[in-house]
């Protein structure tokens, strides 16, 4: 069992990870930009790289993954992408390299580096072309990443839309889920004849800590995903199904994207190689039925 260091334990894929690795056994601390957190979870801002060097000295991890970003795409203050987002992974990239036994270093980078592409089947080979500041400033952390590619232990993973509880209700899922739950008669989207790529939180956290443990995954750059497109529609359609409520979309300009990626994909080819199986996987309508009862529970 290892020492394991996750930033951004109070986010989103932070906490089910955190959660995830204690039940494996491995001893979990972690990091948030929250100053009222305890430990095992730590304040701190990625940006000082003082207070990471911090972190770092008394935890001395020997896994750290780095899941703490900036993830909506929608902010309107473009430096602090590149602030957090690359900034803060360089920190952690240094800190990392000052410990003085080599850690692993998983880092979680997004889809959104691909941008519009010639194919609908993303792959891991491709030219990235991010579109939005959250895809470009994961893209130039990635990249500092690999240039350290001789003394550290990395994995790259580009997680596709990660769906499940806790999830920020500024995100299409979770947005929908209320919506259906709360039985409003309307609900006011973007771009609605979008594709993308669901992948359930749980089956998330146990394919990340296969390649945690992987060492042919080291130095690898792999996609997170199901590869199986859904649209908007599709989704609206099992909502309806399930909640037996249907609801009317009204498209709202101000969430209308003019950089919209109009479909995510994701070649599953190597993450499948990686984790050493199919990625079976949780149903799409079990993970939203899930979504809807830890609505009811709230």
């Amino acid at each position: 069992m290892a020492r394991i260091l996750l930033s951004g334990a109070t986010g989103f894929l932070g906490k089910h990870l955190f959660r995830h690795f204690e039940k494996m056994g491995h001893e979990v601390f972690g990091t948030a930009n929250r100053a009222q957190v305890d430990a095992p979870i730590f304040y701190c801002d990625i940006r000082d790289q003082l207070a990471v060097e911090d972190i770092f000295h008394r935890v001395q991890p020997e896994i750290v993954i780095h899941c703490a970003a900036i993830s909506s795409v929608t902010s309107s203050v473009a430096q602090d992408y590149y602030s957090v987002n690359t900034v803060g992974t360089e920190n952690m990239i240094h800190a990392t390299l000052a410990l003085p036994h080599q850690a692993r270093f998983m880092f979680i980078s997004t889809a959104g580096v691909y941008g519009n592409q010639d194919t609908d089947l993303l792959h891991e080979a491709l030219c990235p072309k991010p579109v939005h500041h959250y895809g470009m400033s994961k893209f130039c952390a990635e990249r500092v990443l690999m240039n350290h590619a001789e003394h550290i232990n990395y994995t790259i993973i580009r997680p596709f839309n990660i769906i499940g509880e806790w999830q920020s209700g500024e995100f299409i899922m979770p947005k929908l889920v209320n919506a259906f739950h709360d039985r409003l008669p309307e609900v006011y989207l973007g771009n609605i004849n979008v594709f993308r790529d669901y992948i359930d939180i749980y089956d998330a956290c146990n394919l990340i800590a296969k390649l945690t443990i992987n060492p042919a995954a080291i130095g690898e750059v792999c996609n997170l995903c199901t590869g199986r497109p859904v649209s908007i529609q599709a989704l609206l359609g099992i909502l309806t199904e399930i909640t037996g409520h249907e609801i009317g979309v009204q498209v709202n300009p101000a969430l209308v994207r003019k950089n919209e990626v109009w479909r995510l994909l994701g070649d599953v080819a190597k993450l499948e190689e990686l984790t050493q199986g199919p990625i079976n996987g949780v149903k799409l309508e079990d993970s939203l039925r899930r979504m809807l009862a830890a609505k009811a529970n709230v």
